[in-house]
Order: C-alpha cells, then sequence, then structure tokens
C-alpha cells in the first residue's frame, strides 16, 4: 500500500505545479475565469484528503473558445489528450505523464467550457454567468 500512496504523491507534486502554473498565466484563474470542480474542489469541503486522478476546471463559454487560449499557457510537457467543440460547450483534457520509480503515473487537467456534462445526455449543468459570480476564492490543500 505505501507504493500506491507513493505514486498519489508524486500525481499530486505534479497537479501543484500545473496549478501554481495556471493560476500564473490566468491571473489567478480570473483571465479565462476558471471554477475548479471534482475531487480537489471537494478538498474545501471534507476533512479528509482524499486522492483523485484528473483536475477539473469549469469556464464560461463567450465569443471564441477559451480553450484555444489554455492549449496556449499549458505547463511545459502536457499534451492535448482530446478536444471536442460544440455549439454550446467545448471539453479540453490535458495530459502529462510523470515518472515514480520504473512506473509512469498519467496526471490530467479537464476543461469544460460553456455547459458540465454528465454520463447520461440529460446531465447537463449550464456554466452562466451566475455561477461565475457566486464562486468562491479559497485555498485547496494539495497532499504533498
Amino acid at each position: 500500500m505505501p507504493r500506491a500512496i507513493n505514486m498519489m504523491r508524486r500525481r499530486e507534486e505534479e497537479i501543484s505545479k500545473a496549478l501554481l502554473h495556471l493560476s500564473e498565466r490566468t491571473k489567478e484563474f480570473t483571465n479565462p475565469e476558471l471554477i475548479m470542480t471534482g475531487g480537489y474542489a471537494l478538498r474545501v469541503f471534507i476533512p479528509l484528503s482524499r486522492f483523485t486522478r484528473d483536475c477539473d476546471f469549469a469556464l464560461r463559454k463567450k465569443d471564441g473558445w477559451n480553450i484555444n487560449e489554455l492549449k496556449r499557457i499549458l505547463p511545459d510537457d502536457y499534451s492535448i489528450e482530446e478536444e471536442e467543440k460544440r455549439d454550446s460547450y467545448g471539453f479540453l483534457r490535458c495530459t502529462k505523464f510523470v515518472k515514480y520509480d520504473e512506473i509512469r503515473i498519467k496526471v490530467s487537467m479537464d476543461f469544460m467550457e460553456g455547459e458540465i456534462r454528465g454520463r447520461k445526455h440529460e446531465e447537463i449543468i449550464l456554466i452562466d454567468e451566475a455561477m461565475i459570480k457566486n464562486r468562491k476564492f479559497v485555498s485547496i490543500p494539495i497532499a504533498v
């Protein structure tokens, strides 16, 4: 079990670097306006530090695509694994492999623009101005 925990910690180190990079390049997540969702965001509300496989962000759809700008400012060595652009929403998954001992660990960040879509067709949450205005800026503990 310690090996699995150490692998997760290695992923956490990489996510921490990526978040610092994105914070700097987006003027503290304000340009474009990013909202962290998913497992990392849950850490603000739960007492336990849980591990998660990816880091999820939501952003509002405006004229043009914000995900185009995000591709330009990604941290070094991240590649585009998946990109989808539809009328009302876009999705971008960026990945990087980091090494732990002889194992390659996948680190990924997902960006959902315009809508957050679930696994079922009817599971759609609109990312609108109210969501952006009502977001909270808090420190999120990254277990390093």
